[in-house]
């Protein structure tokens, strides 16, 4: 009685994957590909956040000689008219 219960079973599971494979297949293709953002969310994260730190400190770096230069022509310096070539 078992071994034509677990007969049946199979049949029924071979019917069901064989009528529905297609869906079977894009389901395990969702299934990977969410897995996959998961997994490279946070690497993506940290490049970003890489970037952002790499693009405020070259902004900063730019910004400190524009307001001394600035700072220099307010106190009506030649230096900060030419920056470091003067003429």
């Amino acid at each position: 009685m078992r071994l034509l219960a677990r007969f049946v079973a199979v049949l029924l599971l071979v019917g069901f994957v064989g009528a529905y494979f297609w869906w079977i297949v894009a389901a395990a293709a969702v299934a990977g590909l969410a897995w996959l953002a998961v997994r490279a969310y946070p690497v993506a994260r940290a490049e970003f956040e890489a970037d952002a730190r790499r693009r405020a400190e070259r902004a900063i770096a730019l910004i400190q000689p524009a307001d001394q230069q600035h700072a220099l022509v307010v106190a009506d310096d030649d230096r900060g008219v030419y920056g470091r070539y003067p003429p």
